[in-house]
């Protein structure tokens, strides 16, 4: 295997990832692969100063570069007049890290910051690919994907949006404790509930959803007095106390996911591309609620993926103190269609996604016979 440079070091990987976990979290998942399959691998990440990237990044033992760039505010803004200075600064960053680097392979995962490092990477004539996670790929991977050697999407569905790509349905790399099986009973005493009665799992985003919890506030003690039980991660940003009694676990953030998963006869939940990803590969049933701002309303073209397939259900988020309870109960009521439900789920995911993007980025990188 040829997985030495001419001055001794390993393939040289760049990364462009930031903004949200949606496009942080994929892309440490097939940088660790990256390094797993070929230890002398060299990987820097580049993203935008002040997002979540900033923290989580060096924290898992990659370089990181900041850019200054931001996303276009869809609300009137004077923020969006420095737009175009920002994109022209963070190019010639991006060109600057290039020449710095000199990676054998840039890949990006989509967001904003993709867009400086990705055109840099054309620019100097380095190879170019790309990760899209949602349904409808957002702008930047529509717009760079016909230069792009390959564009690897986690949905069949996105694959009409990039006419002239070479394109490949790989799926979203994801935590791999969400491959290991976690028995149902031990999950749901591990969160304090009695391990016989079914039970919700309503998740918002580490920031929380604020119409999920405002639904869910007006009707849990209704659930709990229906002999649910409800596993609820409110968000960061909730104003709302944790709490842990019979039947009830609330709690800001739960780091145990792959648990609360285990613990859940049915999901309630955003539909951003890495819930819905986790969703298919845990086989668990669920209600999609899309963020209506979310740009170019991807998360609704992830739900309707879902509703497709006959693994969700889908409510407008104007719509949901009107039809959640509703619905619900229906479901909850129905153990065989939940369980119908998961499968289909299931038999949409692709458990190896993190393998296949590494292998192809390193094999464009140069790197033969692995």
């Amino acid at each position: 295997m040829n997985d030495r440079r001419d001055d001794g070091t390993g393939p040289r990987l760049l990364f462009g990832a930031g903004g949200t976990g949606g496009h942080i979290f994929p892309a440490m998942a097939v940088a660790d692969r990256c390094r797993r399959l070929v230890p002398g691998c060299v990987i820097r990440f580049v993203g935008a100063k002040g997002r979540l990237e900033e923290e989580v990044v060096p924290r898992h033992g990659y370089e990181l570069d900041l850019l200054w760039i931001s996303g276009f505010d869809r609300r009137i803004s004077l923020a969006n007049l420095a737009l175009p200075f920002k994109v022209l600064r963070s190019f010639l960053q991006a060109r600057s890290i290039m020449r710095r680097f000199r990676p054998d392979c840039v890949i990006c995962a989509g967001g904003f910051v993709s867009w400086p490092v990705g055109r840099a990477a054309l620019a100097a004539g380095i190879p170019l690919l790309l990760m899209e996670s949602n349904a409808l790929p957002g702008k930047v991977v529509r717009m760079l994907a016909p230069r792009a050697e390959t564009v690897h999407v986690a949905f069949e569905k996105a694959v009409g949006y990039l006419p002239g790509a070479t394109v490949r349905i790989s799926g979203n790399p994801i935590r791999t404790s969400f491959l290991e099986p976690v028995d149902r009973g031990e999950a749901r005493e591990f969160f304090g509930l009695d391990p016989q009665k079914p039970t919700l799992l309503a998740v918002g985003g580490s920031q929380g959803a604020r119409s999920i919890n405002r639904a869910l506030e007006g009707m849990a003690e209704t659930l709990l007095a229906d002999g649910l039980q409800l596993i609820w991660q409110t968000g960061r940003s909730y104003g709302g106390q944790e709490a842990r009694r019979e039947g009830l676990y609330r709690a800001r953030f739960i780091h145990e996911m792959e648990r609360a998963y285990a613990a859940a006869d049915l999901v309630i939940g955003r539909a951003g591309a890495m819930t819905v990803s986790e969703l298919k590969v845990v086989g668990r049933p669920s209600i999609l609620v899309p963020l209506p701002t979310a740009a170019d309303d991807h998360q609704r073209v992830n739900a309707e993926a879902m509703v497709e397939a006959g693994a969700s259900r889908m409510i407008a988020d104007d719509r949901l103190g009107d039809e959640l309870y509703g619905l619900l109960t229906e479901l909850l009521a129905q153990p065989e269609l939940l369980r119908t439900m998961g499968e289909k789920g299931r038999g949409m995911a692709l458990t190896d996604a993190d393998d296949t993007i590494a292998r192809d980025l390193l094999r464009t990188a140069g790197v033969d016979d692995i």
